[in-house]
């Protein structure tokens, strides 16, 4: 599995991808490109805390799940399934890559990541991004968006769902074009989390064994 897509990319619900693909999407402007964007932006700022479980595949057609959660403003944990080894945690500022097989631990500046746009305490995409389109297909809402400050290579696409569009998958596009999806699923909003789960030191294995 490729750290920096596994970094960058973390996917969402397994049928998402595949209900618009078959569907033409429409580019919004003017005051329809307004009201998506403003959709959006409630939909973000409407969560403080998520869980679930996501799906990601790589570029390459590879495929891994595991179980999520976030917590705005900054937080998240992205644990895979055997037989992947790789851990992800940000606690509000650095996201840290762990690899329990290789016993490295790989971190970036959290705001360096395409998941700065969506971690933010209040959430302006017009504002903090550079929207590059804003389209619609069916009951999918779909928003490319990449960098205003130019910290971050690529670009995020977040797909939403509904009436009240809701955030199901998202695909981070390097600078290549290589694109890696990330689907959510089961998803709940729990009250509080285990503020340890958000910290890497507490997960890292006993060097001494």
């Amino acid at each position: 599995m490729n750290r920096r897509f596994a970094l960058l990319g973390l996917s969402a619900l397994v049928l998402a991808p595949a209900a618009y693909a078959q569907q033409t999407p429409v580019i919004l402007e003017g005051a329809a490109r307004a009201e998506g964007l403003a959709l959006a932006n409630r939909s973000l700022n409407a969560f403080q805390r998520l869980q679930g479980r996501f799906v990601q595949t790589s570029p390459g057609g590879g495929r891994a799940s595991g179980t999520f959660y976030l917590q705005r403003p900054g937080r998240m944990r992205f644990q895979y399934d055997p037989p992947a080894t790789l851990l992800i945690v940000s606690d509000g500022n650095v996201v840290s890559l762990r690899d329990t097989e290789l016993r490295t631990t790989e971190r970036t500046p959290l705001r360096s990541t395409p998941l700065n746009l969506i971690l933010g305490q209040t959430i302006n995409l017009e504002r903090d991004a550079r929207v590059l389109r804003v389209s619609r297909a069916g009951q999918w809402l779909m928003v490319t968006a990449r960098d205003r400050r130019g910290q971050t290579d690529g670009q995020i696409a977040l797909q939403f769902y509904g009436p009240n569009a809701e955030l199901r998958s998202w695909d981070v596009i390097d600078a290549t074009g290589a694109r890696t999806r990330i689907t959510l699923s089961d998803i709940t909003q729990p009250a509080s989390f285990d503020r340890n789960l958000f910290r890497i030191e507490d997960v890292l294995p006993n060097r001494r064994r």
